[in-house]
């Protein structure tokens, strides 16, 4: 008799509502965060997203890009790298995501570089007064075509240095933020 399949266990937390994230960006010490709560649709467009289909329409995160630079500004220092955007899920959590729609060959990306944003992501999101918590797996959004290829080349590269979950937007949206997957 073969052996029951146990059901896959979810990997992040669901997106219930933009309630997270809003109310992170208000915590946010810095004062910037808010300045910087944009709708996902936005943020990918920002990042070279070019396809016509884009399942976002209300659900919102913080460009922790602009964050980092205007904070560099600021005090007059050098920008540090941070991944791309953060997303709320869960009642607690906070999602880094890191958008590579320009990457054709996975070998042009440095992970040490990939190392340091993720690093300096979460020093930016543990100086928040709410008290959340960072989702253990980070993902990495590429585009749809060659995404098989550039999946397996992107997770062989970074071996287990990284917790990274390559995925397309779609496979995002579904995996995140559809409600009937809750």
């Amino acid at each position: 008799m073969p052996a029951k399949k146990k059901p896959q266990k979810d990997i992040f937390h669901r997106f219930l509502s933009n309630e997270t994230i809003q109310c992170f960006a208000s915590q946010d010490v810095c004062g910037l965060m808010s300045d910087f709560l944009k709708p996902i649709a936005d943020m990918l467009r920002q990042e070279h997203y070019k396809r016509k289909y884009m399942p976002f329409t209300t659900e919102s995160g913080i460009y922790l890009d602009g964050v980092e630079i205007e904070l560099a500004k600021r005090n007059k220092v050098n920008r540090k790298r941070t991944v791309d955007f953060l997303i709320g899920t869960g009642k607690d959590w906070i999602l880094l995501t890191e958008a590579k729609f320009e990457v054709s060959n996975p070998r042009e990306m440095d992970v040490s570089e990939l190392k340091e944003k993720i690093t300096h992501s979460k020093e930016l999101v543990s100086n928040s007064k709410m008290l959340v918590r960072i989702e253990p797996n980070i993902i990495i959004l590429l585009k749809d075509e060659n995404f098989e290829q550039l999946k397996r080349e992107l997770k062989n590269k970074v071996s287990n240095s990284l917790k990274i979950v390559p995925m397309n937007v779609e496979q995002f949206y579904q995996t995140v933020f559809e409600k009937e997957h809750q």
